[in-house]
């Protein structure tokens, strides 16, 4: 988490972008994938150890082997990613970037919550988490040891306590029944993108676009939830409950007509009436015929992806070719843990392929 205060300065912009543009270098092309379906297992791996990959392949090998070493060698690349941009960026912009990075602690305790809750081992749960914020997985080990949600909460809360969560948790906690795990990840949530929205200056337009970003991946998660909820046929209270304000094309009003919908027929409906639709126009329709959200999740990711290209194009020297990378970047791990993962179940390459966000 990140604690209350302003960084010093506008922001090394142009070294910082420069940074980023050398390392948007080395991402792994689109015709590489095609590469890795035809591959085994344990020849990604290798792959990934004769590239940018290779120390956390070194690091690893010796303890994991096949999917294990890919998702983990490939997390903790991302994790070190992001903390050296961090690290190289100064004064306003890294600020920016450091609230932006908020999103994997909140991760990363709603991830323990969830292991914890499901039974999982401490082990099973470190290999879910992207130590990529501000706590390392020391930190979230002792969470973890915590007995009960309301414990583990308060040891969050404990060693930091000036975050901006600590009301959110309080609240939960001081209330007469005990909260559901559902509802502390929905205020993490919440939180997170109202102080990350209250975090950003305003004043350069470039700095706008970020936040116009910020409201669009706000609409979005809302649209992926509301997807999800519809499908499953859950009622309207639940899913209004579950929306987070301060998207930029679905108003609250536009949020609630969605959410009162009664099946995934009226709510599609409803849904060909914003400009969202546009994004998932081919493959929404087809859901109850393929009976999954696969790509309809797919194209909202790609959509993202398309937008953050398109603004850090715009505005070479700002936050947002930075933010584009570490987007990008992310989406290359997400991709290599969906052909290790597709590879080890015995998907078709077709199936696989058709996973891929690119």
């Amino acid at each position: 988490m990140v604690f209350k205060g302003s960084e010093g300065g506008t922001g090394n912009y142009a070294y910082a972008c420069a940074r980023v543009k050398a390392r948007k270098s080395q991402l792994l092309p689109r015709e590489t994938y095609p590469r890795l379906l035809n591959m085994e297992l344990s020849q990604i791996g290798r792959f990934m150890g004769e590239g940018q990959y290779r120390k956390e392949v070194d690091e690893l090998a010796s303890r994991h082997s096949g999917v294990d070493l890919i998702e983990l060698a490939a997390y903790l690349n991302l994790a070190r990613t992001y903390t050296a941009i961090l690290g190289f960026t100064k004064g306003e912009l890294r600020g920016m970037v450091r609230h932006f990075l908020n999103r994997w602690d909140v991760w990363n305790f709603k991830t323990v919550l969830r292991g914890k809750s499901y039974g999982a081992s401490w082990k099973e749960v470190a290999d879910e988490l992207i130590p990529a914020g501000a706590f390392d997985l020391g930190f979230f080990a002792e969470v973890y040891t915590s007995s009960t949600t309301e414990e583990m909460a308060t040891t969050f809360m404990r060693k930091t306590p000036r975050t901006e969560y600590d009301p959110v948790l309080l609240k939960l906690m001081r209330q007469s029944r005990r909260p559901m795990l559902s509802e502390i990840e929905n205020a993490l949530d919440h939180e997170y993108y109202r102080v990350l929205l209250a975090t950003v200056p305003s004043g350069e337009k470039a700095n706008r676009f970020f936040l116009d970003y910020i409201r669009l991946e706000i609409d979005v998660l809302n649209l992926r939830t509301l997807f999800k909820l519809k499908w499953e046929e859950v009622g309207e209270e639940k899913a209004s409950n579950l929306m987070i304000h301060g998207g930029r094309e679905l108003s609250e009003g536009t949020l609630k007509r969605l959410a009162a919908t009664e099946d995934y027929d009226k709510f599609m409906a409803e849904l060909r009436a914003t400009k969202l639709f546009e994004s998932v126009r081919e493959s929404a329709p087809r859901v109850p015929e393929t009976k999954s959200l696969n790509r309809v999740l797919r194209d909202l990711d790609m959509y993202m992806i398309s937008r953050a290209r398109r603004f850090s194009h715009l505005y070479p020297l700002s936050v947002l070719p930075v933010i584009d990378y570490m987007l990008r970047k992310k989406t290359e791990v997400d991709n290599l843990r969906v052909v290790a993962r597709g590879k080890q179940s015995g998907l078709p390459d077709e199936t696989i392929r058709s996973l891929l966000v690119m």
